[in-house]
C-alpha cells in the first residue's frame, strides 16, 4: 500500500476537521489538527490544546516534489526573556522579523516511505548580503544559504548537472545566493531506517543565524510511528524545541546578533509554554527535535514516565528506556548522555496520561551547559478515560544495516582507527599552529565587539596541530568506500560538543574508554569537562557504505561550527 493511501497519524476518519488537498507539484498536504473544545461529546476536552503542528506533506506515488522559499517573515510570538521554573512564566508579546521557510513559523513536515524520492526546489528570496558587518569576510554572507537533510543516509553529491543531493560543501560566498534557486533530489534507499529526521540550512558562516531564526522542518521516514504498528487513534506529535534570541526590535540578522543578544526560554513549535491536552489513560507518540543552536533539552514530565524507543531516528533493540525524574539525573560515566538531547538530537517517546485528571508540567531539567530547570509546557489530563495498554517493545523494527558492529567486522573491513580532537582554544595556545598563518580567518578580533574574540574553534587528529575549518591547514578525513572504522573523539572543554556526521550513522560503544550499552546515533554529545591534560572521550564505529563524495562532520552547537569546529570528510573508491 502506498503511504499516501494509509491513514495518517492524525486519523482523518476520526476527526472531521481534517481536510486533504493536493499540494504543490506532488504529494498530499494534510492540514494540522485544530485545537479541541468541549461540547456534548465528553471524549473531547474542554481545554484548548495550543501546541501548533506543522502541515504534513505525504509522498504520493513515491514522490514529494515541492518548492521551499527562504525569506523574511513578520510574525508575533509570546516570548519569555529567560527560563523560568514557574507556570505561567512572565512573558510579553513580541513582533518579529525573522528568516523562515514559506513565510510560516513552522515549515512543512515531509512524510515519506523508504525507497521514495524527495525533490525540493529551494528559492532564496532573502535580501542581498551585507558584506561589511564583520571584519572576517567569510561571515559576511548571512543571506546566502543551502540545504541539509540531517540524519538521512543519502547521496551527498551533485546527482546530475543542476540537481543536488545532500550537498553542503559550498564556500561561504557561494551556495544559493539571494535571488537564486537550487534543485535538490534525495532518493531514500529501500532499506533506509524509519524515524524522525530534519532539514535546515548548512552554509559555513551563516548556519547559526538561519537556524536560530527558525529555518527548519521535520522529515518522517516510512510512518511517524517508526513502523511501530501503533493503533490509528494514537496521536502523533512532532515537537521542535528551540530558543529565540532577539534584539529589542525582534530581529537576529547575523552571527554577532546571536552572540550578543540574550536567549529566550525554550519554545515548543514556536510557542512559549503551550498546553497539551490528553484524556486519562490516553497514549500519544511524541517526537522531540532539539533545533536549538546551543542549549540541551532534558525532558521530564511530572508524575509520568516517557517511554523512549528511538534516538536520532534509530529504534532501540526491542527495549523501552524510561525517561522520568529519576533517570533525568543519570548522566555520569556509562550513562552519558542519559535522556539529554543536545542540538541536533531527536528522541521518540510514548507517553501515557495518568488516570488521574489534572494539570502536569513538562520540564527541561538541569543538564551540563543548560540554564537550569524550566517549565516548557502544561499537560492537562481531562475528559472520558481511555482503556489502552502500551505496546510491547518487541514490536519495534530491527534493521540489517543497523546490526551491531563487532570487533570481527571492524577487523574484516580494514580495522582503521582515528583519534580526533574538538577544542575551543585561545589563539595563543600551543595546540594550534604557531604562528597562525597571515591572512587566515581563525578568530574574531577584539575590534568586532563580540564576546568570543581571540577564541579559535579548532579540530584535528591527535598528534597534529589543530586548526579551524576555514584554514588551508584544516584536516580532511579521507575514507575508503565500504570501510568500517572506529573513531575516538576527544573533548578539551567543559561544553559537551555535539558531534554530528553527515550521511552515515554512528554505533557508539565507549564513554571515556569504558564500554557502554551501545546505541546508534548521528549526533553524539561528547562527555563534558575535558581539558588538554585530561580530555574526555566518546568512541564510535561506522560503516561508510553506498555513497562516495565530500561531506562534513561538525559540532552541532552551530556558532561553534560557523567559527570553525568542522572538518571535511571524503569517501573514495
Amino acid at each position: 500500500m502506498n503511504q499516501s493511501q494509509q491513514p495518517d497519524a492524525a486519523d482523518p476518519k476520526r476527526r472531521d476537521i481534517l481536510r486533504w488537498t493536493v499540494g504543490l507539484s506532488a504529494g498530499l498536504v494534510l492540514a494540522p489538527l485544530a485545537g479541541c473544545d468541549g461540547g456534548s461529546d465528553d471524549s473531547f476536552s474542554a481545554t484548548v490544546d495550543t501546541l501548533p503542528e506543522a502541515p504534513r506533506i505525504v509522498a504520493k506515488n513515491g514522490l514529494i516534489d515541492i518548492d521551499l522559499e527562504a525569506a523574511y517573515a513578520h510574525n508575533s510570538v509570546q516570548l519569555a526573556a529567560s527560563a523560568q521554573n514557574a507556570y505561567p512564566g512572565e512573558s510579553t508579546q513580541q513582533a518579529t522579523d525573522l528568516r523562515s521557510y514559506n513565510g510560516a513559523m513552522l515549515a512543512p513536515t515531509l512524510q515519506l516511505n523508504a525507497g521514495d524520492t524527495l525533490r525540493v526546489l529551494l528559492h532564496n528570496k532573502l535580501p542581498g548580503n551585507d558584506t561589511k558587518y564583520s571584519s572576517l569576510p567569510y561571515l559576511n554572507y548571512q543571506n546566502s544559504t543551502n540545504l541539509h537533510f540531517h540524519g538521512l543516509h543519502v547521496n551527498p553529491g551533485i546527482i546530475r548537472p543542476g540537481v543536488y543531493g545532500d550537498y553542503v560543501v559550498d564556500t561561504p560566498d557561494a551556495g544559493v545566493v539571494p535571488g537564486a534557486s537550487r534543485q535538490h533530489e534525495i532518493h531514500l534507499p529501500a532499506d533506509h531506517t524509519n524515524g524522525v529526521y530534519w532539514y535546515h540550512p548548512h552554509l559555513h558562516g551563516s548556519t547559526t543565524t538561519q537556524v536560530a531564526n527558525g529555518m527548519f522542518g521535520a522529515i518522517l521516514v516510512n510512518t511517524p510511528r517508526n513502523d511501530f504498528d501503533l493503533p490509528d487513534d494514537v496521536r502523533d506529535r512532532v515537537i521542535f524545541v528551540h530558543r529565540l534570541n532577539l534584539s529589542d526590535g525582534g530581529r537576529s540578522d547575523n552571527l554577532y546578533d546571536y552572540v550578543n543578544n540574550k536567549n529566550s526560554a525554550f519554545m515548543l513549535n514556536g510557542v512559549y509554554q503551550p498546553t497539551i491536552v490528553m484524556r486519562p489513560g490516553e497514549i500519544q507518540n511524541w517526537h522531540f527535535l532539539n533545533s536549538d543552536v546551543f542549549y540541551p533539552f532534558n525532558p521530564v514530565l511530572d508524575e509520568h514516565t516517557l517511554w523512549q524507543y528511538a534516538r536520532d531516528g534509530n529504534s532501540f533493540d526491542r527495549v523501552f528506556r524510561p525517561v522520568n525524574a529519576a533517570t533525568s539525573v543519570q548522566m555520569d560515566g556509562r550513562h552519558w548522555p542519559g535522556n539529554v538531547l543536545y542540538p541536533g538530537n531527536r528522541s521518540s517517546v510514548l507517553v501515557q496520561a495518568s488516570q488521574t485528571p489534572g494539570t502536569y508540567y513538562l520540564r527541561a531539567a538541569k543538564a551540563p551547559s543548560s540554564t537550569g530547570e524550566e517549565i516548557v509546557a502544561r499537560i492537562v489530563v481531562e475528559g472520558r478515560p481511555v482503556e489502552a495498554a502500551l505496546p510491547s517493545p518487541h514490536r519495534l523494527p530491527l534493521y540489517n544495516a543497523h546490526q551491531p558492529i563487532t570487533d570481527a567486522e571492524l577487523a574484516q573491513h580494514g580495522g582503521k582507527t582515528r583519534a580526533v580532537i574538538l577544542a575551543m582554544l585561545n589563539k595563543d595556545s600551543d595546540l594550534l599552529v604557531q604562528p597562525i598563518p597571515a591572512g587566515e580567518e581563525w578568530f574574531i578580533p577584539p575590534g568586532d565587539g563580540v564576546s568570543l574574540t581571540d577564541t579559535v574553534f579548532a579540530t584535528g587528529n591527535v598528534g597534529t596541530k589543530l586548526a579551524p575549518f576555514q584554514s588551508d591547514l584544516a584536516v580532511t578525513q579521507t575514507i575508503a568506500l565500504n570501510a568500517v572504522e572506529e573513531w575516538t573523539l576527544y573533548n578539551l572543554n567543559g561544553y559537551p560538543h555535539p558531534f554530528h556526521i553527515h550521511v552515515n550513522d554512528c554505533y557508539v560503544v565507549k564513554v571515556n574508554g569504558e564500554d557502554i550499552e551501545p546505541y546508534w546515533a548521528d549526533t553524539i554529545p561528547l562527555a563534558p569537562n575535558g581539558t588538554s591534560d585530561q580530555p574526555t572521550s566518546i568512541t564510535f564505529r561506522s560503516r561508510f557504505t553506498d555513497f562516495t563524495g565530500k561531506f562534513v562532520w561538525h559540532c552541532h552547537a552551530l556558532d561553534h561550527e560557523d567559527l570553525g569546529m568542522m572538518e571535511l570528510v571524503e569517501v573514495r573508491t
